[in-house]
Protein backbone atom coordinates (compact mmCIF):
# COMPACT_ATOMS: atom_id res chain seq x y z
CA UNK A 1 0.00 0.00 0.00
CA UNK A 2 2.81 2.64 0.91
CA UNK A 3 4.39 1.83 -2.62
CA UNK A 4 1.20 2.32 -4.45
CA UNK A 5 1.13 5.60 -2.04
CA UNK A 6 3.93 6.62 -3.45
CA UNK A 7 3.60 5.82 -6.65
CA UNK A 8 0.70 8.05 -6.88
CA UNK A 9 2.31 11.37 -5.66
CA UNK A 10 3.13 12.12 -9.10
CA UNK A 11 -0.50 13.14 -9.77
CA UNK A 12 -0.49 15.84 -7.05
CA UNK A 13 2.77 17.24 -8.45
CA UNK A 14 1.34 16.83 -11.66
CA UNK A 15 -1.56 18.81 -10.83
CA UNK A 16 0.22 21.38 -8.86
CA UNK A 17 2.89 22.10 -11.76
CA UNK A 18 -0.47 22.32 -14.23
CA UNK A 19 -2.30 25.00 -12.03
CA UNK A 20 0.56 27.17 -11.75
CA UNK A 21 1.54 26.98 -15.27
CA UNK A 22 -1.50 27.71 -16.61
CA UNK A 23 -1.86 30.92 -13.72
CA UNK A 24 1.28 31.90 -15.39
CA UNK A 25 0.36 31.61 -19.04
CA UNK A 26 -2.70 32.75 -18.21
CA UNK A 27 -1.07 36.25 -16.67
CA UNK A 28 1.41 36.60 -19.85
CA UNK A 29 -1.76 36.44 -22.09
CA UNK A 30 -3.47 38.96 -20.08
CA UNK A 31 -0.49 41.09 -19.95
CA UNK A 32 0.58 40.84 -23.42
CA UNK A 33 -3.69 41.97 -24.11
CA UNK A 34 -4.39 38.54 -25.90
CA UNK A 35 -7.89 38.30 -23.98
CA UNK A 36 -8.80 41.72 -25.25
CA UNK A 37 -10.89 40.22 -27.71
CA UNK A 38 -12.14 36.83 -29.34
CA UNK A 39 -10.15 37.61 -32.39
CA UNK A 40 -6.75 38.43 -30.35
CA UNK A 41 -7.09 34.98 -29.05
CA UNK A 42 -7.68 33.06 -32.03
CA UNK A 43 -4.95 34.97 -33.67
CA UNK A 44 -2.68 34.25 -31.00
CA UNK A 45 -2.86 30.19 -30.85
CA UNK A 46 -3.02 30.23 -34.39
CA UNK A 47 0.37 32.11 -34.52
CA UNK A 48 1.71 28.67 -33.44
CA UNK A 49 0.54 26.42 -35.80
CA UNK A 50 -0.08 22.73 -35.88
CA UNK A 51 2.06 22.88 -32.41
CA UNK A 52 -1.33 24.64 -31.11
CA UNK A 53 -3.34 21.32 -32.18
CA UNK A 54 -1.16 18.81 -30.64
CA UNK A 55 -0.66 21.19 -26.79
CA UNK A 56 -4.94 21.40 -27.16
CA UNK A 57 -5.74 17.72 -27.60
CA UNK A 58 -3.21 16.85 -24.58
CA UNK A 59 -4.66 19.49 -22.76
CA UNK A 60 -8.26 17.34 -23.40
CA UNK A 61 -6.62 14.05 -22.68
CA UNK A 62 -5.22 16.00 -19.24
CA UNK A 63 -8.31 17.24 -18.04
CA UNK A 64 -9.86 14.05 -16.97
CA UNK A 65 -6.87 14.01 -14.35
CA UNK A 66 -6.33 17.46 -13.42
CA UNK A 67 -9.69 18.79 -11.70
CA UNK A 68 -8.94 22.34 -11.29
CA UNK A 69 -9.06 22.21 -15.14
CA UNK A 70 -13.21 22.08 -16.06
CA UNK A 71 -14.07 20.36 -19.10
CA UNK A 72 -16.33 23.44 -19.78
CA UNK A 73 -13.87 25.36 -20.23
CA UNK A 74 -11.78 23.53 -22.41
CA UNK A 75 -14.60 21.96 -24.87
CA UNK A 76 -15.47 25.80 -25.38
CA UNK A 77 -12.19 26.84 -25.99
CA UNK A 78 -11.55 24.02 -28.70
CA UNK A 79 -14.99 25.50 -30.90
CA UNK A 80 -13.93 29.02 -30.25
CA UNK A 81 -10.18 28.22 -31.50
CA UNK A 82 -10.93 25.87 -34.72
CA UNK A 83 -14.59 26.28 -35.50
CA UNK A 84 -17.63 24.09 -34.84
CA UNK A 85 -16.68 21.06 -36.66
CA UNK A 86 -12.84 21.08 -36.47
CA UNK A 87 -13.05 21.83 -32.63
CA UNK A 88 -15.47 19.23 -31.68
CA UNK A 89 -13.59 16.91 -33.69
CA UNK A 90 -10.24 17.98 -31.74
CA UNK A 91 -12.48 17.36 -28.29
CA UNK A 92 -13.46 14.18 -29.27
CA UNK A 93 -9.91 12.74 -29.91
CA UNK A 94 -8.42 14.58 -26.81
CA UNK A 95 -11.53 13.27 -24.23
CA UNK A 96 -11.48 9.79 -26.07
CA UNK A 97 -7.51 9.11 -25.21
CA UNK A 98 -8.32 10.68 -21.77
CA UNK A 99 -11.63 8.78 -20.79
CA UNK A 100 -9.32 5.26 -22.06
CA UNK A 101 -6.19 6.15 -20.11
CA UNK A 102 -8.63 6.10 -17.00
CA UNK A 103 -9.73 2.93 -17.23
CA UNK A 104 -6.32 1.67 -17.95
CA UNK A 105 -4.85 3.65 -15.09
CA UNK A 106 -7.18 2.65 -12.57
CA UNK A 107 -6.92 -0.99 -14.12
CA UNK A 108 -3.19 -1.30 -13.45
CA UNK A 109 -3.09 0.47 -10.39
CA UNK A 110 -6.69 -0.28 -8.87
CA UNK A 111 -8.66 1.15 -5.59
CA UNK A 112 -5.51 3.62 -4.70
CA UNK A 113 -5.94 5.24 -8.41
CA UNK A 114 -9.70 5.44 -7.61
CA UNK A 115 -9.34 7.24 -4.39
CA UNK A 116 -6.42 9.68 -5.73
CA UNK A 117 -8.55 10.74 -8.71
CA UNK A 118 -12.38 10.75 -7.70
CA UNK A 119 -14.02 11.91 -4.59
CA UNK A 120 -14.76 9.17 -2.06
CA UNK A 121 -18.74 10.87 -2.11
CA UNK A 122 -18.40 10.46 -5.78
CA UNK A 123 -17.20 6.99 -5.11
CA UNK A 124 -19.73 5.86 -2.71
CA UNK A 125 -22.32 7.27 -4.99
CA UNK A 126 -21.71 4.58 -7.83
CA UNK A 127 -19.82 1.67 -6.72
CA UNK A 128 -23.33 -0.44 -5.73
CA UNK A 129 -23.45 -0.49 -9.46
CA UNK A 130 -19.38 -2.44 -9.43
CA UNK A 131 -21.65 -5.31 -8.01
CA UNK A 132 -23.89 -5.80 -10.90
CA UNK A 133 -21.45 -6.63 -13.91
CA UNK A 134 -23.72 -6.40 -16.55
CA UNK A 135 -26.36 -3.86 -14.95
CA UNK A 136 -22.98 -1.74 -14.75
CA UNK A 137 -22.16 -2.43 -18.34
CA UNK A 138 -25.53 -1.04 -19.16
CA UNK A 139 -24.96 1.99 -16.96
CA UNK A 140 -21.32 3.04 -18.38
CA UNK A 141 -22.63 3.19 -21.79
CA UNK A 142 -25.85 5.02 -21.11
CA UNK A 143 -23.73 7.65 -19.34
CA UNK A 144 -20.77 7.59 -22.15
CA UNK A 145 -23.65 8.35 -24.84
CA UNK A 146 -25.28 11.37 -22.45
CA UNK A 147 -24.06 14.70 -22.87
CA UNK A 148 -23.40 16.20 -19.52
CA UNK A 149 -23.03 13.34 -17.69
CA UNK A 150 -20.41 12.37 -15.00
CA UNK A 151 -18.55 9.97 -17.63
CA UNK A 152 -15.03 10.63 -16.63
CA UNK A 153 -15.79 9.16 -13.10
CA UNK A 154 -17.49 5.98 -14.94
CA UNK A 155 -14.50 5.54 -16.78
CA UNK A 156 -12.46 5.45 -13.74
CA UNK A 157 -15.15 3.26 -12.04
CA UNK A 158 -14.81 0.77 -14.80
CA UNK A 159 -11.38 0.35 -14.36
CA UNK A 160 -12.41 -1.77 -11.65
CA UNK A 161 -15.23 -3.39 -13.32
CA UNK A 162 -15.01 -6.71 -15.03
CA UNK A 163 -15.17 -4.93 -18.55
CA UNK A 164 -12.53 -5.38 -21.34
CA UNK A 165 -10.48 -2.30 -22.78
CA UNK A 166 -11.87 -3.69 -26.16
CA UNK A 167 -15.10 -3.06 -24.83
CA UNK A 168 -14.62 0.31 -23.02
CA UNK A 169 -12.70 1.32 -25.98
CA UNK A 170 -15.82 0.33 -28.01
CA UNK A 171 -18.46 2.68 -26.41
CA UNK A 172 -15.77 5.34 -25.89
CA UNK A 173 -15.86 5.63 -29.51
CA UNK A 174 -18.69 5.37 -30.21
CA UNK A 175 -20.24 6.81 -27.72
CA UNK A 176 -18.34 10.07 -27.44
CA UNK A 177 -18.91 11.59 -30.89
CA UNK A 178 -22.60 13.03 -30.03
CA UNK A 179 -22.15 13.71 -26.56
CA UNK A 180 -19.18 15.60 -26.89
CA UNK A 181 -21.09 18.00 -30.24
CA UNK A 182 -23.97 18.85 -28.03
CA UNK A 183 -21.72 19.50 -24.84
CA UNK A 184 -19.30 21.52 -26.79
CA UNK A 185 -21.62 23.28 -29.04
CA UNK A 186 -23.95 23.65 -25.90
CA UNK A 187 -21.43 25.27 -23.39
CA UNK A 188 -20.26 27.70 -26.06
CA UNK A 189 -23.83 28.60 -27.08
CA UNK A 190 -24.55 29.45 -23.72
CA UNK A 191 -21.29 31.42 -22.83
CA UNK A 192 -22.18 33.72 -26.34
CA UNK A 193 -25.93 33.97 -24.91
CA UNK A 194 -24.35 35.30 -21.66
CA UNK A 195 -22.04 37.63 -23.64
CA UNK A 196 -19.24 35.96 -21.95
CA UNK A 197 -17.62 34.93 -25.74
Amino acid sequence: MQVLHRKWEWLDILSLIGLCLSILLLYFAWQGGIFESRDDFVDYVHGFGSFSVVVFILLQILQLFLPLLPSAITVTAGVVLYGPVIGVLYNYIGISIGSILAFLIVRRYGESALEKLVSEKKIRKFENKLTHGKHFERFFTIVIFTPFAPDNVVCYLAGLSDMSIKKVSLIIILGKPLSIALYSLGWTTLLELLGIL
